[in-house]
């Protein structure tokens, strides 16, 4: 039963994924590392084949390393949020509705540029001061 759970999680995930590089506003990075941690514990065929595409590879790798997260996705991530914001400020969409989004967006965005770029910051990052 966990294992279907787990497999229904990836594929759920993987498809998200996939329409979030079509849809502003619906992550894509998050349902690949989803996708990736659901099918290493049920689908090893689901997360061979994560890890056979650069793309995700990478994404998958560098998360999976300290949590990184690339300058180019920190800027697709901001572009994607962007165009969002710009629809929301297009249509008549009301007030409650643009303020919730737009904090939710600017929490993702400050949560996003804080990860760090490269395994090199993880590694230099300096070590916590012990406590007396």
């Amino acid at each position: 039963m966990r294992l279907w759970m787990y497999k229904i999680i990836a594929v759920v995930s993987l498809l998200l994924a996939f329409a979030g590089v079509l849809l502003p506003g619906l992550p894509a990075t998050e349902f690949v590392i989803l996708s990736a941690w659901a099918s290493a514990k049920g689908s090893p065929t689901i997360y061979r084949f994560l890890m056979s595409k650069p793309f995700f590879r990478d994404m998958i790798f560098n998360w999976q390393n300290g949590k990184i997260i690339s300058r180019r996705n920190k800027w697709l991530s901001t572009l994607s949020i962007s165009v969002c914001f710009g629809i929301l400020m297009i249509h008549n969409t009301p007030l409650w509705i643009v303020l919730s989004a737009s904090g939710g967006m600017l929490i993702a965005l400050c949560v996003i540029w804080r990860r760090p770029e490269s395994i090199e910051q993880v590694q230099n990052k300096p070590a916590l001061p012990e406590q007396k």
